[in-house]
């Protein structure tokens, strides 16, 4: 078994059960879904900002490469909560597509960094 078969094989072992939802479509999948750690953890958690509480979740998805992910678009679903895709990466192995990680945040969610800067000037 190559490394393409034993990575695969292990992400359908061992990874949750997911809806990956694109649209009105919806496909059937495993894959692992944690939340984002940082090495020294200085911003996992929320801040407290004086109109209230504002939430910096992300969550790391490591998935089988074959599910087409599509950022600002595609949704994961698993044990009863939404992500939405922010970005994503295929890793390859001469050439080959191993895996697929992606960077999800709480489906529903407007982060302060999603947010355009303004570029309109008055005048």
């Amino acid at each position: 078994m190559g490394i393409f078969n034993s990575v695969r094989e292990t992400i359908k072992k061992y990874g949750s059960s997911i809806n990956i939802i694109d649209g009105d479509k919806v496909i059937q999948s495993k894959a692992f879904v944690e939340p984002l750690r940082y090495k020294n953890k200085v911003y996992i958690g929320g801040e407290y900002h004086c109109l209230g509480f504002f939430k910096k979740e992300k969550y790391l998805y490591v998935g089988i490469a074959d599910n087409k992910l599509m950022e600002n678009s595609t949704v994961i679903e698993t044990n009863g909560e939404k992500y939405i895709v922010k970005r994503r990466e295929k890793y390859y192995v001469k050439d080959i597509p191993i895996y697929v990680w992606a960077i999800l945040q709480p489906y529903g969610e407007v982060l302060e960094d999603d947010y355009d800067s303004d570029t309109e000037t008055a005048g």
